[in-house]
């Protein structure tokens, strides 16, 4: 079996989980990295590297589509989320049907924070109010602590804490921040106006969790993994604890339903005083909270490759001890 994990850049720790996991599953393959830096991290550590053109590039898909042909790649991942948008809207063909991701629809979702707040709504989850940012500025009637973030954004852009006072000073330092689909900044767009390229929420107090939401390649509920963060660094949960998951699982649940998908999504959510969930954030993919459900002993990779192999997942894989503490750190390997 051949894996292709793509823009894996800084987590070469994938690559080896992918390479256990064909080794849990007692299969021989390769797992070959694919990213547009020649000198990535994970280079190192892949059995082979491909290097990979821009996602905005003509010659993209075709590129993509080539290399699961001639590799005989069985199924691809991408932890990109701006590949991933690319993947959601090409064609299905024979290759494509190789690569874990969602559908249009479902990735259009989690894209838009404001139509996934819709959605949340519309399947009875929990999760704050929420409004577009010139909805928001318009109104007279938003109070309390309120949090700015990027529409259409990723690792924390466009965030700000503030209140229904000082919103429109809030704003203003998000729209420096924010940007289009594509990665165009606000303020360097014509296509609308800039303050719908953000969200304003109302603050949620209490303690944050990371959630992954795992489905089968059939899209069939899994699991839930859950940690509660203990430090953030860069928008990426930097320490957690693992925790007993159970209280999550009907939650999860719920956006298995609203957000049908393969394989496992990033989901965080705020417990508040009175243990109630709310989800304020969709991520489609490996989340950068998934090492530590890996570090206290799940095997999502492993269970990739069981699916992708139509066999059935050790019970274990699908599960992680509580109470377990990790954290991240810097290492450095030689690429060339």
């Amino acid at each position: 079996m051949n894996i292709l994990l793509c823009s894996t850049g800084r987590r070469p720790y994938l690559v080896r989980w992918f390479q256990q996991a064909l080794i849990d599953n007692g299969l021989s393959g390769k797992v070959i990295a694919a990213d547009m830096d020649p000198m990535s991290p994970a280079k190192t550590f892949a059995d082979d590297f491909i290097e990979a053109p821009a996602v905005t590039s003509s010659g993209y898909s075709s590129w993509l589509a080539r290399t699961i042909e001639t590799q005989n790649i069985n199924f691809a991942v991408s932890i990109n989320d701006f590949e991933l948008s690319e993947w959601s809207q090409l064609t299905e063909s024979l290759e494509f049907e190789k690569l874990i991701r969602l559908s249009a629809e479902s990735q259009s979702l989690v894209e838009d924070k404001l139509k996934m707040a819709k959605r949340l709504v519309e399947f009875e989850i929990p999760s704050p109010q929420t409004w577009s940012g010139s909805d928001a500025i318009a109104s007279t009637d938003i109070s309390g602590e309120l949090v700015t973030k990027g529409r259409f954004g990723s690792a924390s852009r466009g965030l700000q804490f503030t209140d229904g006072k000082n919103l429109l000073g809030a704003v203003a330092l998000a729209l420096n921040e924010v940007t289009t689909r594509q990665g165009v900044l606000a303020k360097e767009q014509s296509e609308c106006i800039p303050e719908d390229l953000l969200i304003v929420q109302e603050m949620i107090q209490g303690t944050e969790y990371g959630l992954d939401v795992v489905s089968d390649f059939d899209g069939k509920f899994a699991t839930v993994l859950a940690r509660k963060k203990i430090a953030m660094r860069a928008g990426e949960t930097d320490r957690a604890v693992s925790v007993d998951s159970d209280i999550f699982e009907p939650v999860a649940r719920k956006i298995a339903e609203a957000v049908p998908h393969r394989g496992t999504i990033d989901v965080d959510v705020m417990v508040n005083s009175n243990g109630e969930i709310y989800v304020i954030d969709i991520n489609p993919r490996f989340g950068g909270g998934y090492p530590f459900s890996h570090l206290a002993g799940a095997r999502v990779p492993s269970a990739y490759v069981s699916w992708a192999a139509k066999t059935t997942p050790d019970n274990s894989w699908l599960k992680s001890d509580p109470e377990i503490v990790g954290s991240k750190f810097v290492e450095a390997v030689v690429v060339a």
